[in-house]
């Protein structure tokens, strides 16, 4: 089995072509792309949300084969917060599996200061997956534009204008099922994971969980961009899981 052939040969996500999951709900089996909805929530009731715009224009403009996921960090409408911590986790976890965290802080200190916002981006600002969205207006920005500005990161002045760009990072996204959504787009479509990724279907094992520890951007029009992803697979042989370090520097991926 190709290189290219083993990390295309998941399923077509079935189902709606754009699907919002909320806090506490569990996301879909399979799905092309993944986008994670970061930024303050207005406390007040009176105080519409930002991310029903942000969905809007996610499902007007996404084109991609397969299934788009929006992981939204609000429950239902008539529906609850989960307990804080279970919150947090939730959070924490549909940012991990997102190929791309769109932000969107529209700062007002005396009524939306979005504090929790400034460390979520210091969290991930440097992924390679992040998109900063804030209006002009928006205030004490300086710190967070500075920083995109040094990183590469897109920064956009509406929210048509973030989602627009969260899809530019994510093309027509890639199929993946179980273990694979917890590669993200920046990873999966490199050489050094396709390769490896190929031997390991090849062998008959299965990928069932895979955090990056570490991500820095190619340099130059013939680089490729260098990671650390720790991974956790299910032997071919039955044998119990196993957690492996692969690392990809040059192009080339090594196990550590």
């Amino acid at each position: 089995m190709s290189a290219e052939s083993a990390t295309t040969a998941t399923h077509t996500p079935a189902g709606p072509a754009v699907q919002v999951v909320h806090v506490g709900q569990e996301p879909p089996e399979a799905w092309a792309a993944a986008v994670y909805l970061c930024g303050p929530t207005p406390t007040d009731p009176a105080e519409p949300s930002w991310r029903p715009d942000a969905v809007a224009a996610l499902s007007t403009a996404w084109s991609g084969a397969g299934r788009l996921v929006v992981f939204l960090p609000e429950p239902v409408r008539g529906g609850s917060y989960p307990a804080y911590a279970d919150q947090i986790a939730w959070e924490e976890e549909a940012m991990r599996r997102s190929d791309v965290i769109l932000f969107w802080i529209p700062r007002e200190m005396s009524r939306l200061p979005g504090l929790v916002s400034n460390i979520k981006w210091g969290a991930w600002c440097d992924s390679g997956r992040t998109v900063l969205g804030a209006p002009p207006k928006a205030e004490r920005m300086e710190y967070l534009l500075h920083f995109a500005d040094v990183l590469g990161v897109p920064v956009e002045r509406t929210v048509p204008g973030a989602a627009d760009a969260a899809l530019r990072a994510i093309g027509q996204g890639s199929a993946r099922s179980a273990g694979e959504r917890s590669v993200p787009l920046t990873v999966w479509r490199t050489e050094a994971f396709r390769s490896w990724y190929a031997d390991r279907r090849e062998a008959g094992d299965r990928l069932l969980d895979a955090r990056v520890e570490w991500y820095a951007p190619a340099t130059g029009p013939d680089g490729a961009p260098a990671w650390l992803l720790t991974v956790t697979i299910a032997p071919g042989d039955g044998s119990a899981p196993a957690f492996r370090r692969l690392l990809s520097a040059q192009g080339q991926g090594m196990l550590m």
